[in-house]
């Protein structure tokens, strides 16, 4: 919680003046502050997330599909015509239908013969009728099923999707970090130049003063200083842009003065290449996201394949009918009981969304091929490049141990007056770029293992790999990220 509190104390404080100057007072920060920061804050991050909220709704619809379905339909209408003519007579005659004696006959043709029967009818000026239905799918052929297979695996791909965005992010922080902490080193070493050539012009400005030197020295040397100079303001700048890349990574405004308070460190990796490959495919989150896409299409290639067979659904209806709404003098019914629905020919739409189904699968599982691949090729790149870098540092800094031993040799035989200005220069440009290349080596061992952790699928919240071992063992994907979960529940 202290970590959490820091940051958003960064935050509001960066926030609170949102307009830096160039003596406003940095926020340090170090790159796990960077890395969480940009992880709370990362709207890749959100959309993921949103992502997944919508798998899961989609997974839940599907599943209450096997439900039962109830619906009501209601119509309020205005009625007229022949047809209706007989019963509006009747009613202007006898009014609504009601009991009543009614001549059938006569007997010996004088006495007359009444009997109870219902006369009049209603008033067909309007009609109102309601029904209310209930089904329940009972067989669909594997339909429904599928389709909630087809939804559970969309889920647990986006699940992965998330971790994967959530590594993606880590190593965009990271990344963001190096590039400030290099920007930084490099223009220490244009400054240093800048100063070596100045206390150098100063030495040679006292040996002309003397007679000792001429003055074509001291403009070369000025010549010098100001290339330097050109180097420092073009490294100044790029330390600008990196602190406002950084700024933007981890949420704060782009004019933020960001001060990284960790330095590039040198720590051996211990694991060779064909251990990382391993890891990277078992764990890397989009490498098992395509396995799942696979999975889900298969589902639906299943899902299509009910087109062949019969539905069956359990049916329940009532309506009603009346001259006032939800009256039932004109007509009151009800059904219950099973329908069955069966293409026995449907042209071969069947046929084909089947083989559409199919051929998606042979889709993904390339598309899973080519992931693979992918893994393979990235961490490969990024192993390599560590250790070509983590080889550089090595012999960089014998380099710079040299050049500092050359350049001070230079410096010494040139104030006897046993060399010329230009050993001196030569010297200084080539210290200036031993250490500009163990800077650079550093760099590029720190930065080939952030992206070798990306490539691999170094986890952030939750391992993937203990994941897919949960979901497949049975477990929901809620379930399935409790057991995989690194940290502290959210």
């Amino acid at each position: 919680m202290n970590k959490f509190a820091f940051i958003i104390a960064a935050i509001c404080s960066a926030i609170s003046f949102p307009y830096h100057t160039a003596a406003a007072e940095a926020i340090g920060l170090t790159l796990t502050d960077s890395i969480e920061m940009a992880l709370l804050t990362d709207e890749s991050i959100e959309g993921a997330e949103a992502g997944r909220e919508a798998a899961l709704h989609a997974w839940k619809a599907a599943r209450r599909s096997k439900g039962p379905t109830v619906s009501w339909n209601a119509q309020a209408l205005r009625i007229g015509g022949r047809d209706y003519r007989s019963a509006k007579k009747a009613h202007s005659l006898y009014g609504d239908p009601h009991p009543a004696q009614v001549k059938v006959g006569d007997v010996l043709g004088a006495l007359p013969v009444y009997a109870n029967q219902t006369v009049g009818s209603y008033a067909y000026d309007n009609t109102f009728s309601n029904s209310w239905s209930l089904s329940v799918p009972i067989y669909t052929g594997g339909q429904l099923e599928n389709q909630i297979k087809s939804g559970r695996y969309q889920l647990n791909r986006a699940d992965l999707t998330v971790e994967n965005t959530r590594q993606t992010v880590r190593y965009q922080a990271a990344e963001a970090y190096a590039n400030l902490l290099h920007y930084e080193n490099l223009a220490q070493v244009a400054k240093d130049a800048v100063d070596m050539g100045h206390t150098q012009l100063e030495l040679i400005r006292a040996q002309f003063e003397e007679g000792a030197v001429a003055e074509a020295d001291m403009l070369a040397m000025s010549v010098s200083i100001a290339n330097y100079k050109q180097n420092l303001v073009n490294a100044e700048k790029a330390v600008e842009v990196a602190k406002s890349t950084l700024a933007s990574i981890v949420g704060l405004p782009q004019d933020t003065n960001v001060e990284p308070l960790d330095h590039f460190s040198y720590e051996p990796y211990d694991k060779d290449l064909p251990d990382c490959e391993a890891y990277a495919l078992e764990h890397r989150p989009d490498g098992i996201a395509a396995d799942y896409d696979i999975k889900a299409a298969q589902a639906r290639k299943e899902a299509a394949k009910a087109g062949w067979r019969p539905r069956v659904t359990g049916v329940g209806t009532q309506s009603i009918a009346g001259n006032a709404p939800f009256a039932s003098e004109r007509s009151n019914n009800w059904q219950a009981g099973l329908s069955v629905n069966w293409n026995i020919f449907d042209n071969g739409v069947t046929s084909e969304n089947v083989r559409q189904a199919a051929s998606l699968v042979d889709q993904y599982e390339a598309g899973a091929r080519k992931t693979r691949k992918t893994i393979q090729l990235e961490t490969r790149t990024a192993y390599l490049n560590m250790k070509a870098a983590e080889q550089n540092i090595q012999e960089t800094a014998v380099a710079v141990k040299q050049a500092e031993d050359s350049y001070t040799i230079a410096q010494v035989r040139y104030e006897e007056g046993v060399d010329i200005l230009l050993s001196v220069t030569n010297a200084q440009e080539k210290l200036t770029q031993a250490r500009s290349n163990y800077m650079t080596a550093l760099y590029q061992y720190n930065l080939s293992r952030a992206a070798l952790e990306k490539a691999m699928g170094v986890p952030v919240a939750f391992d993937a790999s203990v994941y897919t071992e949960a979901e497949q063992e049975g477990a929901s994907a809620d379930e399935a990220l409790a057991a995989a979960w690194l940290g502290e529940e959210e």
